[in-house]
């Protein structure tokens, strides 16, 4: 499997995934369903997994998923979050998406494509070699005046000298707001986010010039398909990544 075969397999889980959740009747999405592997699983968040599986079983991959943890076999391994921003889809918030991260092997740093997709409006973002937003290249932001910086983070514990900044609730779409220079920093040091959370924003972002790293200042590439993987992220641009993690640590 190469970066083409991953895209349209990518869109077409986006497809089935879009189509499932516009299935489900607003006043039901939120209903309990199950406790799954990470935790309360909501009715939307089953049908977008199932759409989702429907298309990946059918290949030869070794998928991760929020929801029902290790499914299928292959030698290329799937970061799969069905549905990022489950708070968001439930109460009509224009922001959620379905992300895939495809790899060689079960660590972060053998990927090779990732993918994200606004299930609301439709926004897709990729990366193989390159980033990019709706077939269109992507570059982050080059920004290093902290005063001028747009930052995503969760949650500030002290006052910090950014212009502005926000939350939005989908990591995997925040992170690609970081990729395509939208926002120019994403903060996570909570230690709460899974690698189907943010795998395939992270890849994305990063192969539109940002840098990753975890609260010690590490990369993320030795980073586990794992559903016991949690990781702190601090995402910029490298000249000022490391900068970025001292002022908010």
């Amino acid at each position: 499997m190469d970066e083409n075969d991953a895209l349209k397999i990518s869109r077409l889980v986006a497809l089935k995934v879009k189509e499932a959740i516009l299935s489900v009747p607003a006043e039901k999405r939120g209903q309990f369903f199950a406790m799954g592997k990470s935790g309360v699983t909501k009715l939307i968040d089953k049908v977008a997994e199932d759409a989702a599986l429907e298309v990946l079983m059918k290949e030869k991959l070794r998928v991760l998923s929020e929801e029902c943890g290790f499914v299928g076999e292959g030698d290329v391994f799937v970061a799969l979050d069905p549905l990022d921003g489950t708070f968001n889809a439930v109460r009509g918030i224009p922001f959620y998406s379905v992300s895939l991260c495809f790899s060689d092997s079960e660590k972060l740093k053998d990927a090779f494509f990732g993918y994200v997709f606004n299930l609301a409006n439709g926004d897709e973002y990729y990366a193989n070699e390159n980033a990019f937003k709706n077939g269109q290249r992507i570059i982050s932001s080059s920004e290093e005046d902290f005063g001028k910086m747009n930052a995503i983070i969760y949650y500030p514990t002290k006052v910090l000298p950014f212009k502005r900044i926000r939350i939005y609730g989908s990591a995997a779409l925040e992170t690609c707001l970081v990729a395509d220079g939208s926002f120019n920093c994403f903060v996570d040091l909570r230690g709460m986010l899974r690698i189907f959370d943010v795998a395939a924003g992270i890849y994305i972002a990063e192969r539109a010039g940002a840098l990753a790293l975890d609260e010690n200042g590490n990369g993320l590439g030795n980073k586990k398909f794992d559903l016991s993987e949690r990781l702190n992220v601090v995402l910029a641009n490298s000249r000022i990544c490391r900068r970025l993690l001292e002022l908010v640590l």
